[in-house]
């Protein structure tokens, strides 16, 4: 059962989030304040911390820095923020701290629960921002080389070869996992034995590939240069090339083995998007040329006229509702949360409302 803490200095919009997602089987902390947050998650490491973005005391931004800031939560749990501030600014800063997902209020509840589950299994999720990941902590690592670099993974595999991260506890989970999914497992095995074993064994293969690729850096040093590169980049075959009998779009196409030794993964990819990039617009084209079958114009009779004065008097009490539900809406005007997110989805439909209702012509 996947751990999540839900942190929110609000009880009833706690209590909501909580209870929802214990509905849907996660295993559910609550925490009133950012440090009882910050404590509990490096005590428990969860799959997940669920935070508030806006608090009146504390900054979720500097809390999520001090729990990126140690190495098993960076490497085990995943933070997710929930806030009405998307700005750009808000973002980067999100993602420099380590968040791994910011969510804009008001929240769909489903889309939610979808977010935390893919953040449990480990799946990929968007960053809040595109930052360059530099050299520093909080769970990442330096990708500041080209695709094609052989060493491009080895600082990451180093990482995690490391005693702190291999050791007698990690063994033991792994043991748990597998019991639980119905495979039987010795219990008398030494732990600190297998997880020596298990260390020096991945160190040997990530010190194989460290010396591997300076063979395969030396022996480019030594090549011809730019022109037999050139050569390889044109050789690298395309994603039309790679894929048989392919009749749609990413359609079922088996890719073929025949890749040259100089193809680097970022000639190969951006290949493909060309490719790929082609064929969407082929599609697209087909499309806005097609040209509709039947055209029907109804006649005025059969058109529903409406009384200019209707529509000035529905406008103005859509506005005067539009702007008792934002009032009713400011923090603290309405306690109950409920009844709070109601008032903001009126708000919202009002608003689209308004907006589709044709402007008045002004009487002279």
């Amino acid at each position: 059962m996947a751990k999540v803490i839900v942190a929110d200095e609000n009880e009833g919009r706690r209590g909501l989030l909580a209870n929802s997602l214990e509905r849907e089987g996660f295993d559910v902390t609550r925490a009133s304040t950012l440090r009882q947050a910050e404590g509990t998650a490096l005590a428990t490491m969860p799959e997940v911390v669920l935070l508030e973005g806006d608090w009146s005391t504390g900054d979720v931004i500097d809390a999520s820095q001090r729990l990126m800031s140690d190495p098993e939560f960076a490497f085990k749990c995943r933070i997710v923020v929930l806030s009405r501030s998307i700005t750009e600014d808000f973002l980067i800063a999100a993602a420099r701290a380590g968040i791994a997902e910011v969510m804009s209020k008001p929240i769909d509840m489903p889309t939610l629960i979808e977010q935390i589950g893919k953040h449990t299994r480990k799946q990929f999720v968007p960053p809040p921002a595109d930052i360059d990941s530099g050299t520093g902590g909080g769970g990442t690592f330096d990708v500041g080389m080209v695709m094609g670099d052989g060493k491009w993974a080895l600082p990451m595999l180093k990482g995690l070869v490391s005693p702190e991260k291999i050791n007698a506890d990690f063994i033991n989970e792994i043991m748990q996992q597998l019991g639980e999914e119905g495979i039987e497992v010795d219990e008398d095995v030494d732990l600190s034995m297998m997880s020596s074993m298990l260390r020096i064994a991945l160190n040997r293969l990530v010190g194989e590939a460290s010396e591997l690729s300076s063979e395969e850096e030396s022996d480019d040093v030594e090549s011809s240069g730019e022109d037999e590169l050139g050569k390889e980049a044109s050789s690298v075959p395309s994603f039309k090339q790679m894929s048989k009998g392919k009749k749609t779009l990413g359609g079922g196409g088996k890719p073929s083995s025949k890749l040259t030794a100089g193809s680097t993964m970022e000639t190969i990819l951006q290949n493909q998007a060309d490719d790929i990039g082609d064929e969407i617009i082929e599609i697209m084209d087909s499309i806005l040329d097609e040209e509709p079958d039947f055209i029907a114009i109804h006649e005025d009779e059969f058109m529903a006229r409406i009384d200019p004065q209707v529509l000035k008097m529905t406008k103005l009490t859509t506005e005067i509702i539009h702007e008792l539900l934002w009032s009713l809406g400011r923090p603290g005007a309405v306690s109950d949360l409920t009844l709070m997110t109601q008032i903001e989805d009126a708000a919202i439909l009002t608003k689209e409302v308004l907006d589709s209702l044709p402007e008045l012509e002004e009487e002279e």
